[in-house]
C-alpha cells in the first residue's frame, strides 16, 4: 500500500437527487459538462487528480494548498451564473492510504464533512489548509466560525469563500460571531472584581453551548476578529449591585443594544446567578435579530446549512406569518442540502409545532412520526444542545400529552444549561397541562426578562393571560389581555382572547369592544393565540381564540 500527504478536495452537485426526479436527462448533462469541461478538465490544469466518482460527487487530490484554492475559485467562478449547475466544494490536508481498489484516510472523511457545510457556488476551507495560504490569498476566504462536524470529535474553524458576485461585504461569508471583553467594575476592590469575573465566566460559557456561533473570550483571544463585542461593567453601592451589558458591532463599534440589570448583591451568588440568566437570554435574541441582515442580498439556494439556520431564527423572530412561511422555506432547504443535520432538522421541527399550534390544527399520525424520528434524530446527533432537548420536550408535550417525557427532556435541558430559557418556558406549560395554575405562574413569571426589546412579549401577554384565567384571576387576566391588546390591535386572535376574558370578568363594555373589533378583523391564523396544553376541562379556552372561531 502506498501513503502519501496530500490536499484533498470533496465536490458535490447541489440537488442532484431532485433535478434526477425533475428531469433525468438534464440531470445526467450536468454531471457530463463537469465531467469534460467544467470541473475535471480545471482541476487537471492546476494539477489535481481525480481520486473517485460517486454519481454526482467527486474526491480529487491536489499537490498544493494554492493549486487547490485556485482551482476551487475558477470552478466556481465559472459556474456562479449557471442555470442548473451549482457545487459545493471543501477542502483539507490530510494522509491517504491506497491499495490497487480503493483509497482511505480519516482526511477524506473530514474533507467531505467540511465540503457539507460550504455554500451551494462556494467554497469551505479547514484551518489547517488556510494557515498555510499567504497573507493575500488569507485575504480571500472569510472565516465562517468553529463547526462541530459530525462524527469528528474536534471542533474546527472553517474558512469560507465565494465568487465577487455573490459577495457584497467583508464579513459576508462569516457566521455570527461574538466577543467578550473583560467586564469593567467598580469600586476597585478584591469582591467586585470577583463578582465582575464570575459574571463574565458564566456568560461566556453558556454562549459557548450556542450551536452556530462562534464565542471568542477576547481576555484569551485578542486576535481573532468577531462580528459582535460585548462589553460589561458591573458596579456596587452598598448592597445594591448594578451591571450593565452593552452589545457592539465590531465593524464601526456602533451600540446595537444595552441593558441593565439590578439586584442584591449581598448575595453574590444568587445575584451572579440571575444576571448570568437574563444576560443569556438577551444575548441569544439581540444577535439573531441584529444578525438578519448580513446575507439579506443572496437568495436561500445561494445559502449555506449553517446560514439557512441562522436566517430561519430571524425570520422566526419576527413573528408575522409570512416570516414563518420564508423561515420554513430556509429550513426545508438546509434540509435537503443535508439530511442529517441535527439542528435543521430540530429547527424545522419546532417551526412546525409553533405553526401546527398556531392553526389550532390537528396532525396527521404520519406528521406525527416524522416530527418524532427528526427530533430523536437530532438528540443523536446533538446531545449538547439545549435547544433540541426544549424542542423535542415542546413536542411530546404538545402532540402527544407525554408530561414523562417532556418532563426527562425538560430535565436533560436544564443540565445542559440550566440557564437556556426555554427551561421555565417549558416548565411553565408542563405545570399547566397538569392544572397547577400557581407553578405554571411562577415558572413562566421567570421567563419575563427581556423586556421591551422582547419580540414575543404578545404571544407571552396572550398565554400569561390564559394561565390566570384558568387560575380564575379575572383582573390579572384581564390586565394582561388588555396589555396585549394595544400592543396588538390588528390581531384578530387577540381581540378573540380580550372578549373572553372581558366576558368573564363582567366587564361588559370591555367585552363589545373586542367583539367589535374582532368581528372586523378578517379570520385567520394569530401566531400570538396558538393553540396551548390544557387540561381538558379548560380547553373551551382554546376554543374561544380558534383562528375561526366566532367572538363569545
Amino acid at each position: 500500500m502506498n501513503r502519501r500527504l496530500t490536499i484533498l478536495m470533496c465536490a458535490d452537485l447541489v440537488g442532484y437527487s431532485a433535478l434526477m426526479g425533475q428531469d433525468e436527462a438534464l440531470a445526467v448533462r450536468s454531471v457530463r459538462e463537469l465531467k469534460k469541461k467544467l470541473l475535471e478538465p480545471v482541476a487537471a490544469n492546476h494539477g489535481g487528480e481525480v481520486l473517485k466518482r460517486m454519481g454526482d460527487g467527486w474526491i480529487l487530490s491536489f499537490p498544493g494548498v494554492e493549486a487547490a484554492l485556485n482551482c476551487a475559485e475558477e470552478v466556481q467562478t465559472g459556474l456562479a451564473d449557471h442555470d442548473v449547475i451549482k457545487l459545493r466544494i471543501g477542502c483539507h490536508i490530510g494522509e491517504i492510504v491506497e491499495d490497487e481498489d480503493d483509497f482511505y484516510g480519516n482526511g477524506v472523511n473530514i474533507a467531505q464533512r467540511i465540503e457539507t457545510e460550504a455554500p451551494p457556488g462556494g467554497l469551505m476551507f479547514s484551518e489547517d489548509l488556510f494557515r498555510q495560504l499567504s497573507e493575500t490569498r488569507q485575504d480571500e476566504l472569510s472565516d465562517a466560525g468553529v463547526f462541530k462536524l459530525k462524527n469528528i470529535a474536534t471542533p474546527m474553524r472553517l474558512y469560507q469563500w465565494r465568487p465577487a458576485n455573490l459577495t457584497t461585504a467583508p464579513d459576508a461569508g462569516a457566521l455570527p460571531s461574538i466577543g467578550f471583553e473583560a467586564f469593567g467594575f467598580a469600586p476597585s476592590d478584591a469582591e467586585t472584581e470577583a463578582l465582575a469575573m464570575d459574571l463574565h465566566e458564566g456568560i461566556v460559557k453558556d454562549s459557548l453551548k450556542r450551536t452556530g456561533v462562534t464565542t471568542i473570550d477576547v481576555s484569551d483571544d485578542p486576535v481573532t476578529p468577531t462580528v459582535f463585542l460585548v462589553r460589561g461593567r458591573m458596579r456596587v453601592a452598598r448592597d445594591r449591585g448594578r451591571f450593565t451589558l452593552t452589545l457592539l458591532l465590531r465593524e464601526d463599534m456602533s451600540t446595537l443594544w444595552s441593558g441593565t440589570y439590578e439586584g442584591d448583591a449581598s448575595d453574590p451568588f444568587g445575584f451572579c446567578d440571575d444576571v448570568v440568566a437574563r444576560a443569556e437570554a438577551d444575548i441569544r435574541i439581540q444577535t439573531i435579530q441584529h444578525d438578519g441582515d448580513r446575507l439579506s442580498h443572496l437568495s436561500d439556494d445561494r445559502l449555506s446549512v449553517s446560514e439557512l439556520r441562522a436566517r430561519a431564527a430571524h425570520l422566526f423572530f419576527k413573528q408575522t406569518l409570512s416570516d414563518w412561511e420564508k423561515g420554513l422555506a430556509a429550513l426545508d432547504r438546509a434540509v435537503a442540502l443535508s439530511p442529517d443535520d441535527g439542528m435543521a432538522l430540530a429547527m424545522r421541527a419546532q417551526q412546525r409545532v409553533n405553526w401546527c399550534a398556531a392553526r389550532h390544527q390537528a396532525v396527521s399520525d404520519e406528521m406525527v412520526e416524522e416530527l418524532g424520528r427528526d427530533l430523536d434524530h437530532a438528540v443523536e446527533d446533538l446531545p449538547g444542545s439545549d435547544f433540541v432537548y426544549w424542542a423535542r420536550g415542546a413536542f411530546k408535550l404538545q402532540f402527544l400529552g407525554d408530561l414523562d417525557a417532556a418532563r426527562f427532556d425538560q430535565q436533560r435541558c436544564r443540565e445542559v444549561n440550566p440557564n437556556f430559557i426555554g427551561v421555565t418556558e417549558l416548565e411553565a406549560h408542563m405545570a399547566l397541562r397538569e392544572g397547577r395554575f400557581d407553578d405554571a405562574l411562577e415558572a413562566f413569571s421567570a421567563y419575563k426578562v427581556i423586556g421591551s426589546d422582547d419580540p414575543f412579549k404578545v404571544t407571552r401577554l396572550s398565554l400569561t393571560a390564559r394561565i390566570y384565567l384558568c387560575a380564575g384571576d379575572h383582573a390579572a387576566a384581564l390586565k394582561a389581555a388588555t396589555e396585549a391588546a394595544y400592543l396588538a390591535p390588528q390581531n384578530r386572535g387577540i381581540q378573540l382572547l380580550k372578549a373572553l376574558v372581558c366576558r368573564e370578568a363582567g366587564d361588559e363594555a370591555g367585552l363589545a369592544a373586542a367583539r367589535r373589533a374582532a368581528g372586523a378583523l378578517d379570520k385567520g391564523i394569530s401566531i400570538h393565540t396558538p393553540r396551548v396544553p390544557l387540561p381538558d376541562a379548560y380547553d373551551w379556552i382554546n376554543a374561544a381564540v380558534h383562528p375561526e372561531a366566532d367572538p363569545v
